[in-house]
């Protein structure tokens, strides 16, 4: 284990950050005073273009955020590193690693009073945020980098309409390799001040222009899931933006159906603020990344299978953009449900081809394959039901050999022990027969995780049906 020499550790950090205590203070001091000017009232804007679609006229406080983002970007963001000590085998303290302890973090506050946007730079330590900065009096809501929380005390009733973050990965190492992880991300956090009708809309329009430029593209492909028709007609774009609200909403709002309303409109406000950069920072553990929450593997062999399609063959850039992106959900899909079609030739139908590849993007071909070949029109439902009865039956059964069993070696009387093993044949046939079974269903029947996420994705196309 790499042991700390905090003494050595604090005096180093000193020297390398003499201002680590007031780093993040005085570029707020200066920040604030080039930012105090008055943004122009935005009474409209005008009409202008998402991605070849006439689109709206811009919500002023979408504008609002657009000028805000200028102003962050000619914002530095400084971070802190501090070494790590350890000894050798000859006993001499050296220097072997570095963490990253410290970086700034910068708002855009929109001032409702007087219509300025105050931009103020805070220090982040772990998952707490320390804004010192007398102008303002911010606090940390809730952690969730790009789109933490805030609640803005002072000025009131402000609104964060964007922030600057440092996005870091790893946070130890050597120095070159931490620094070399550091990128800058503006971003506009989730907040329910944002939510209004004009700005709900915009974000629709958004993601609707996307998913129609995207099919628009893959328009004379040949579907794999549905062969003499092409991509777009096997699967209808609507039922690809389905899928997209499905899996970046709340799974237990949509399936009780208490706020699918408030639900969407979070999604739509974040696509309207963030537009081509929604989701972009959005990495899970696993390395899914993006509005398609792709992981490297699968994306590379899609771009490897499908050179028609035209994707962006680097997974970071591809996954980066959101034609691109839906581009390729829309291929996997149908890729997905082509292989389903081979798997269960004779229980395939057509009309299911969406919720194959959907239930495949979450499961795997094989699973629902099985699936649709051992239950039939049932196959996207919940068996536990069924499984934890044959499990049942299998046990008693079970038990009844292990009597029967028994019981044959101790009786003496042939006639009886003709019967019993009469009876321990035919218990033995059932406990066979309902054993493959209970194999076979096991292996067939979907994860409840895959079960919710298309009973999810059902009811989104019923909201969207509405």
């Amino acid at each position: 284990m790499i042991k700390q020499k905090f003494l050595f550790t604090a005096l180093i950090f000193s020297l390398l950050f003499p201002f680590q205590n007031a780093f993040a203070d005085n570029a707020s001091s200066t920040l604030q005073s080039s930012s105090s000017k008055t943004s122009p009232t935005l009474a409209s804007t005008t009409p202008g273009s998402i991605l070849g679609l006439q689109a709206p006229p811009v919500p002023p406080i979408i504008a609002e955020m657009d000028q805000a983002k200028t102003l962050l970007a000619s914002v530095n963001l400084n971070h802190a590193l501090a070494p790590v000590y350890k000894k050798n085998k000859k006993g001499k303290t050296v220097l072997t690693a570095y963490n990253l302890t410290a970086k700034d973090i910068a708002l855009a506050i929109l001032d409702p009073a007087t219509n300025n946007v105050v931009v103020t730079v805070g220090m982040q330590t772990g998952k707490t945020m320390v804004f010192k900065d007398p102008a303002v009096d911010v606090q940390l809501a809730s952690f969730n980098g790009v789109n933490s929380k805030f609640q803005i005390n002072t000025p009131a009733n402000g609104t964060v309409i964007a922030l600057k973050y440092l996005i870091s990965n790893p946070d130890s190492g050597s120095k070159a390799k931490i620094e070399k992880g550091l990128s800058s991300a503006i971003y506009v956090p989730y907040s329910d001040a944002l939510s209004s009708p004009d700005v709900i809309k915009y974000g629709a329009d958004y993601i609707n222009g996307v998913i129609t430029k995207a099919a628009a593209q893959l328009q004379y492909l040949p579907s794999r899931s549905v062969p003499g028709k092409t991509m777009t007609d096997a699967i209808p774009p609507a039922l690809i933006k389905s899928l997209i609200y499905a899996e970046h909403t709340d799974t237990t709002a949509i399936l009780s159906g208490s706020d699918i309303q408030g639900t969407m409109d979070k999604l739509n406000i974040l696509f309207a603020t963030n537009r081509e950069n929604t989701f972009n920072y959005s990495v899970s553990t696993a390395g899914a990344r993006g509005i398609a929450q792709f992981i490297p593997s699968t994306y590379t062999s899609l771009v490897q299978r499908h050179p028609e399609a035209g994707l962006i063959p680097d997974f970071v850039a591809g996954m980066s953009d959101h034609v691109n992106s839906v581009k390729a959900m829309y291929v996997l899909i149908d890729d997905y449900a082509g292989a389903v079609r081979v798997k269960a030739a004779n229980s395939f139908a057509e009309g299911h081809v969406f919720e194959y590849g959907a239930a495949s993007y979450n499961g795997g071909t094989a699973r629902v394959a099985n699936a649709v070949n051992t239950f039939g029109t049932e196959w996207d439902t919940d068996h536990s039901g069924q499984i934890n009865s044959l499990q049942s039956e299998v046990n008693s059964l079970t038990g009844q050999v292990k009597t029967l069993k028994s019981k044959i070696k101790s009786v003496k009387d042939a006639k009886t022990k003709a019967s019993l093993q009469s009876q321990l044949a035919a218990a033995q046939s059932q406990l066979s027969t309902d054993s493959t079974q209970l194999t076979s269903y096991k292996s067939a029947s979907l994860r409840n995780e895959t079960v919710n996420y298309l009973a999810k994705i059902y009811k989104v196309i019923q909201y969207f049906n509405a």
